[in-house]
């Protein structure tokens, strides 16, 4: 139904305020207010921009998984180049897949706590095998095994749907005698890898704070 008042906004106006949240004139907002078919008019465009944004919005957008492997050097040469193409086009996309090789680069620093009266650091001892790409030299950082008595920690970085960043840590024993159930329960904490001595002055300060903390749950797993 149309409103036939002088300072009803009319469709292009509604749109805009709508989709681009752009405030229409002091007459058209006071008219707003006080006529219930204008709100009505104005709250099918905003159901119907949250239908579009929900069904459509980054639909022929990769997978966030397949960009963070896309990073990792992970993929195919096929998906690769299909992935790098669209990139090209895709601010968001471009965006993302930036923050994921920033986020890569940073150096992690994982200790597992194995009793109330100390802590053991665990030493990077191998990366897990690769799915490597004809030209490719370089190794990807992830996974990473790390390992600290008879306990090996494997660390696997992705990404959700809704493209935050997961860090799965897999606790599991070297020595058969030995069970991860003691872990359950434990707070496991992740901290940022400090700089070397003296030379990142207050970034070594924040390196002594975690970045985030969690709790392993009863089958040895951390997710961050």
């Amino acid at each position: 139904m149309d409103c036939l008042h002088p300072l009803a906004p009319d469709d292009e106006e509604l749109l805009r305020l709508a989709l681009d949240d752009e405030a229409l004139s002091p007459e058209a907002s006071r008219h707003l207010e006080q006529c219930e078919i204008c709100r009505q008019r104005l709250a099918t465009y905003k159901d119907t921009q949250t239908f579009l944004v929900s069904h459509l919005y980054r639909r022929q957008c990769p997978a966030g998984s397949q960009l963070s492997y896309y990073c990792a050097g992970l993929l195919a040469g096929d998906e690769r180049q299909r992935i790098a193409a669209h990139i090209r086009e895709c601010p968001l996309c471009t965006q993302e897949v930036a923050e994921t090789r920033r986020f890569m680069k940073e150096p992690l620093l994982a200790s597992t706590p194995v009793s109330p009266l100390r802590r053991v650091a665990a030493t990077l001892v191998r990366q897990q095998a690769q799915l490597v790409v004809r030209g490719d030299t370089t190794p990807a950082p992830w996974p990473r095994q790390y390992h600290a008595e008879h306990i090996d920690l494997s660390l696997h970085l992705s990404r959700a749907s809704n493209g935050a960043y997961i860090l799965l840590g897999i606790i599991t024993s070297a020595d058969s005698t030995e069970s991860v159930d003691a872990f359950a329960g434990v707070q496991a904490e992740l901290y940022r890898a400090p700089g070397p001595s003296g030379a990142n002055g207050g970034e070594d300060k924040q390196a002594a704070q975690p970045l985030v903390c969690t709790n392993i749950d009863e089958l040895g797993n951390i997710v961050f």
